[in-house]
């Protein structure tokens, strides 16, 4: 993973967002020492619809940082028919290799132990 625009670095995050848990996202979350908040922004009308999901992961501390990654989807009233979607990720603080570093210690350890992680707890939990 050497950026965050790849496809490793999407799967990582998509395999972290399933290990949080596998059954029904919650709102936030902690994840090996970063807290992470998922909001979800949807429309729908019989000829289109559209949902954004915007997830920001925030690691604080002496080599802290904030990401935020966006995934927007579109397709018709019948959500059979996708017409687009995309996905990107920003530092909105610290530094980008601190990001991947951390990303990259994720995918590590989803790799070893495949399944929830033990390591992902509701947000406010001790």
């Amino acid at each position: 993973m050497k950026t965050l625009a790849s496809r490793s670095f999407f799967r990582t995050f998509d395999l972290l967002l399933a290990a949080a848990n596998p059954s029904t996202m919650p709102s936030c979350w902690n994840q090996d020492g970063v807290a992470c908040a998922r909001e979800r922004h949807s429309f729908g009308s019989g000829t289109y619809n559209f949902a954004v999901e915007v997830v920001t992961m925030t690691r604080p501390g002496r080599q802290g940082w904030t990401l935020m990654v966006v995934k927007e989807f579109w397709w018709t009233g019948d959500r059979e028919k996708e017409l687009r979607s995309t996905r990107w990720a920003q530092v909105l603080s610290g530094r980008r290799n601190d990001v991947i570093a951390w990303m990259h210690k994720q995918e590590e350890r989803l790799d070893l132990e495949p399944g929830p992680s033990a390591t992902a707890t509701a947000c406010g939990a001790v």
